[in-house]
C-alpha cells in the first residue's frame, strides 16, 4: 500500500519528465506570456473589494483565464496574496502540467489556488505517479477532472487503487481505467459499483468481460443496479449471448443513451432503407452501430449504398463497417478495389478490402497510393500478381507482406492482392511464377 508520508518529493530524471528541458520554463509568476493589463476590473469584480480585484487579475494574468472566465471563478474564490497560489502553480509545473492544463483546471476548480500544495497536493500526485501513471497523461486528467484531488488520499484514493487492482491484477491496468475514466477512484467505494459488479457475475459474465468492462466502460458500473438489471434482462431477451463480448456492448448502448436517442437513430437507419428486422439484425451484430451520430450514420450509409452500390440489408449483415472511418479506411481501400479493377481484376471484393486488418498500413498511404499504382508498367503488375498467387503458405504470404509493405509501394500492391486470394481465391488463378 502506497505509503501517505513520503518526507520528500518525487524527483524525475530528465528522460521521465516532460519539464526538463530549460525550454519549458517559464517565469514563476508567469503562466502565459501575455501580459494582463490592469485596469477598471470588469462587471462582476467591485473595485473597492481589493481582494476580489487582486483574484480576479491572478486568474487573468497568472492562470491564463478569460475575463468572462476570471469572473465567474473569483466568486469562488478569495485570494489575499501570491505566495499560496504561486506554490500551487509550481507545484502543478513540476507534475507535467502545462498552461493550458492550468487554466482548465483553475476555471473548473478555482479553489486548486487555496489548497495546501505540500500537505493537500503534493501526496496525491504523488500517489498516482507512483503506481504509474504517465505525467502528460497526469496533468491531462487531472486538469479534466480536478475533483479527483479532492478526494482523501487515505480513505479514498488508496482504497479504490486497491479495489481496482485486486479486481484487474495489475498497476497497468489500473493506470489505464485511470486514463478511461479518472473519477472511478471515487466511485469504486461507492455500492453501486461493487452491486452492478456482482449481479453481472452472478448473471454468468465472465470474469474477463468484466476486467474487459472496468478498463474500457466503467461508467457502466454507476449506473443504479435497478436500471442496470433492466438492461440486462433486456439484452438476454433480444437474443444476446451474457458470455460474449456484443452483450455488454449493448449494456452500455443502453446505459449511455435514452430510449429518445436511440429511437431517433432508428429512424435515421429507417431512412436509410433498413426494415425493422435489418434494425435488429445490425444491433444484434455491433450494438455500437447506435452509438454513431446520425451525420456518421448518413454519411457512411450514402457511401455504402449510393456509392458502393451495397443494398441496405446487406450493410445492416455486417454492421461493423459503418464505425470504420469514411476519410481513412473506406473512400482509400474502395480506391484500391477500383484501381485492381482496372488492371484487370473485375469484381474485387471491395468488402475484404474494407475488413481486413493487414490492409491497416493503408491509411498512411490514402493519399498516394491509388495513384502510384498507375506509375507502374502493366507487366510489372502482372509479375507481382502471378509471384503472389503463387505463394502455398499464406501465413508465410502474409509475414512477406507486412515486411515489404512498410518498405515500398510493393507492399500496397502486395497486401491488396494477398486480401483478394484470401478472400476469393478464383480471381486470382496462378499461372507461373516470373520472380
Amino acid at each position: 500500500m502506497f505509503a501517505i508520508l513520503r518526507g520528500k518529493r518525487f524527483r524525475f530524471s530528465p528522460e521521465l519528465s516532460i519539464l526538463a528541458g530549460r525550454q519549458f520554463w517559464a517565469s514563476e509568476n508567469a503562466v502565459f506570456s501575455r501580459a494582463f493589463t490592469t485596469g477598471k476590473p470588469p462587471p462582476g469584480v467591485r473595485e473597492n473589494d481589493p481582494g476580489k480585484s487582486f483574484t480576479f487579475s491572478y486568474l487573468v494574468s497568472s492562470c491564463g483565464l478569460a475575463p468572462e472566465v476570471a469572473v465567474r471563478a473569483s466568486s469562488k474564490l478569495h485570494l489575499k496574496s501570491p505566495e499560496n497560489p504561486d506554490a500551487v502553480l509550481n507545484l502543478l509545473r513540476e507534475y507535467g502540467f502545462t498552461a493550458a492544463d492550468i487554466s482548465v483546471m483553475v476555471a473548473r476548480w478555482p479553489n486548486v489556488l487555496s489548497a495546501c500544495p505540500d500537505r493537500t497536493l503534493l501526496p496525491k500526485l504523488e500517489f498516482f505517479t507512483s503506481i504509474g501513471v504517465p505525467l502528460p497523461i497526469l496533468a491531462s486528467k487531472l486538469s479534466r477532472n480536478p475533483s479527483v484531488l479532492s478526494y482523501s488520499l487515505k480513505y479514498t484514493l488508496i482504497p479504490s487503487h486497491d479495489i481496482l487492482k485486486n479486481l484487474l491484477g495489475s498497476d497497468k491496468l489500473v493506470v489505464q481505467v485511470f486514463k478511461r475514466a479518472p473519477l472511478i477512484f471515487g466511485w469504486c467505494l461507492a455500492g453501486d459499483f461493487s452491486s452492478n459488479l456482482s449481479m453481472l457475475a452472478a448473471r454468468g459474465v465472465p470474469s474477463s468481460s468484466l476486467i474487459s468492462l472496468v478498463t474500457s466502460q466503467p461508467r457502466v458500473l454507476v449506473a443504479s443496479p435497478e436500471k442496470l438489471s433492466s438492461h440486462v434482462d433486456r439484452a438476454i431477451e433480444m437474443g444476446f449471448v451474457v458470455s460474449r463480448d456484443a452483450f455488454l456492448k449493448a449494456i452500455w448502448v443502453f446505459v449511455g443513451f435514452d430510449e429518445l436517442t436511440l429511437k431517433r437513430k432508428m429512424e435515421v437507419y429507417r431512412k436509410c432503407g433498413w426494415s425493422e428486422s435489418d434494425i435488429r439484425t445490425a444491433f444484434l451484430g455491433q450494438p455500437l452501430c447506435m452509438a454513431l451520430s446520425e451525420k456518421k450514420i448518413l454519411e457512411s450509409m450514402d457511401f455504402l449504398v449510393d456509392k458502393l452500390g451495397w443494398a441496405p440489408g446487406d450493410v445492416a449483415r455486417c454492421s461493423w463497417i459503418l464505425g470504420y472511418s469514411l476519410e481513412k479506411r473506406m473512400k482509400p481501400r474502395w480506391a484500391v478495389a477500383e484501381v485492381l479493377s482496372e488492371k484487370g481484376l473485375k469484381n474485387a471484393a471491395v468488402t475484404s478490402l474494407l475488413t481486413s486488418r493487414t490492409f491497416g498500413h493503408l491509411s498512411r498511404q490514402s493519399n498516394a497510393g491509388p495513384h502510384l499504382l498507375n506509375w507502374f508498367p502493366d507487366d510489372y503488375f502482372q509479375n507481382l500478381v502471378l509471384y503472389v498467387t503463387s505463394q502455398s503458405s499464406l501465413v508465410e504470404l502474409e509475414l512477406q507482406a507486412e515486411q515489404y509493405f512498410d518498405e515500398s509501394i510493393d507492399g500496397f500492391l502486395f497486401v491488396a492482392i494477398y486480401t483478394l486470394k484470401r478472400d476469393t481465391p478464383s480471381l486470382l488463378m496462378p499461372k507461373k511464377t516470373i520472380y
